[in-house]
């Protein structure tokens, strides 16, 4: 009975000695024998190296970029959105009531300086112009007859009564001539137009006039239907230059000693992710919400190629100049994927073969980001093709954990 008590001691360590023997690591076949995958002894779904066949290079276009040090001032960032350029933005109404006869312009069209956007009929602007055409007839008469006088009177052929009724005459006919075009000038007739109008002129009713671009642009609002009556207080048309536009954003109380005009700034939105473009901080106001502790601020961007939209919402970085410049390890923000909610970077080893890394982020840099850990200055990291890699190593993490 002693004996078989020791013999069963000695058994046990035996079989718990066996049962943990390291597992080797071991090449796992991909994408049917074009790639393999390297599993570390540690942890055997988390494979620390990719090597592709040339197969599976085939049609695969493969970028990278070294990891650098570099000095990297301190960013405040902020949320922001995009708006028209207030400074270029145009309400266009009438000054003068008219009916609708003609639109033009459609919500979003682009329209020239000058492009006649809608004809409104107005009985008001037809009664001053046929009283201005008729002054302008009257005041023609009036200055011969004047010159008549005088000559006849400087010949004694006429009386200074005669002389003095024509002169009268014509002052008052200039006073009128000046009431009536400065009446048509208040209601945006423009002088040159005066001087070319006619009864006739090109077959339109003196009645009618054009609501035009005063500038080019987008139109952004239209509230006109045709036959609607159009007041000075309506807006038929809102008319927005959007080859530059406004980022909108808030300043907190804390960040304001760093925060002035001036300053470069770096928008991304939504649509357009890990694409970072360069503005100026060109406002700060200077009141000071009470409720959120922020100060209203906004910057100027370049928007030629009409990407950023009013409406949008934008991340803002602002780089704060500072003597704490640090120097930190960067990359491209293309370099890095999400793989089981882990940062991981690709480095390449040789054309083919790719060391997995797992990756701690800092600040993002824009277009590159801060690395804590996990890389090393001078490495080569992939960039374009760096999502290929992931889909790789994803497709075989899910098959060994089906398994």
């Amino acid at each position: 009975m002693r004996k078989n008590r020791w013999l069963f001691l000695l058994i046990i360590p035996w079989l718990f000695g066996g049962g943990c023997q390291e597992t080797p690591s071991e090449t796992l076949e991909v994408a049917g024998e074009k790639a393999t995958l390297e599993t570390p002894d540690h942890e055997k779904n988390s494979p620390s190296q990719i090597s592709l066949s040339p197969e599976a290079l085939t049609g695969q276009t493969f970028q990278t970029e070294l990891v650098r040090r570099q000095t990297v001032l301190p960013e405040i960032k902020v949320t922001g959105a995009i708006e028209p350029n207030q400074y270029k933005l145009a309400k266009i109404s009438p000054r003068i009531e008219g009916k609708a006869i003609q639109v033009f312009s459609e919500l979003g069209d682009l329209v020239e300086q000058g492009q006649t956007l809608a004809i409104l009929d107005s009985i008001e602007l037809g009664q001053k112009k046929a009283e201005f055409l008729q002054v302008r007839v009257n005041l023609k008469l009036a200055r011969r007859n004047f010159e008549r006088e005088q000559r006849l009177f400087k010949q004694r052929i006429s009386s200074e009564k005669d002389f003095l009724d024509a002169k009268g005459e014509f002052e008052r006919s200039v006073a009128s001539y000046r009431a009536t075009r400065e009446a048509l000038r208040m209601i945006g007739v423009p002088e040159e137009a005066m001087k070319e109008m006619q009864w006739d002129a090109k077959h339109q009713p003196l009645s009618y006039f054009h609501l035009t671009a005063p500038f080019a642009g987008t139109i952004v609002t239209r509230n006109i239907t045709m036959g609607e009556v159009i007041r000075p207080t309506d807006v038929p048309f809102t008319l927005a230059d959007l080859t530059t536009v406004w980022v909108s954003l808030d300043i907190f109380e804390k960040d304001l000693a760093h925060i002035s005009e001036g300053l470069t700034i770096r928008i991304m939105v939504d649509a357009y992710p890990n694409e970072w473009v360069e503005g100026t901080l060109t406002h700060l106001m200077n009141l000071l919400d009470p409720d959120t502790r922020t100060v209203h601020a906004h910057a100027e961007i370049e928007n030629r190629s009409g990407r950023f939209r009013p409406g949008m919402f934008a991340t803002v970085s602002i780089r704060i100049p500072s003597s704490n410049k640090q120097e930190s390890l960067l990359v491209p923000q293309s370099a890095i994927q999400q793989i089981q909610e882990k940062a991981t970077s690709f480095v390449e080893i040789e054309p083919g073969t790719y060391a997995v890394r797992k990756v701690i982020l800092g600040t993002p840099v824009p277009p590159d980001i801060e690395i804590l850990q996990g890389l090393k200055d001078g490495e080569a990291v992939v960039t374009d093709g760096s999502f290929y890699l992931k889909s790789i190593l994803l497709a075989e993490t899910i098959g060994a954990d089906s398994d």
